[in-house]
């Protein structure tokens, strides 16, 4: 508070010190009227509902168990009265870190594979119909350059003539 006391030997107003400290008018008051710097008052740590379960909670947590919903039935059995937002905001932060799924990247030599797959396209037509469409994707393993074609359906002489398609696409046909 020592900014206050300073601002206040520069002649600047309560209502200035404090709208600029950010604090009421009545404590900027008590403050320069007392001898010594005030002690800030301490507010007592009000206790949560939750503060009985937490040792159950925390066992629970180390066992692996970190669903929310499973919890807070468990807890509520053993007479917690409380809410799934407290209990959700007490578990969030103790929850183990997700680990990113693991990607598998096939490194491959230049020209040796590509890899195909199929996707699902679902539009609505212009006049209002639910229609699919086919996309036929193959991918190199090297350079991982992409081929991309829509077509209207996925039999046997469609899937060759994409593979053709392709291989025209990118000038040559891969090893495998």
């Amino acid at each position: 508070m020592k900014e206050l006391y300073e601002l206040r030997g520069k002649g600047r107003s309560i209502d200035g010190i404090a709208r600029d400290l950010g604090i009421s008018r009545n404590t900027v008051r008590r403050y320069l009227r007392s001898p010594e710097v005030p002690k800030p008052m301490l507010r007592a740590k009000r206790g949560s509902k939750l503060d009985p379960y937490t040792e159950y909670i925390d066992t629970r947590l180390l066992d692996g168990l970190e669903n929310c919903v499973v919890l807070l039935r468990e807890i509520r059995e053993l007479g917690y009265p409380g809410g799934y937002s407290t209990l959700k905001s007490y578990v969030h932060p103790r929850r183990r870190p997700r680990q990113p799924k693991a990607t598998v990247r096939f490194e491959t030599e230049p020209g040796e594979q590509a890899q195909v797959d199929w996707g699902i396209l679902s539009y609505t037509s212009e006049n209002g119909r639910r229609r699919r469409m086919w996309a036929f994707v193959m991918v190199m393993g090297f350079s991982r350059a992409i081929y991309v074609e829509l077509v209207r359906r996925a039999d046997v002489a469609t899937f060759i003539r994409c593979h053709i398609n392709a291989f025209e696409y990118f000038g040559g046909v891969p090893r495998r």
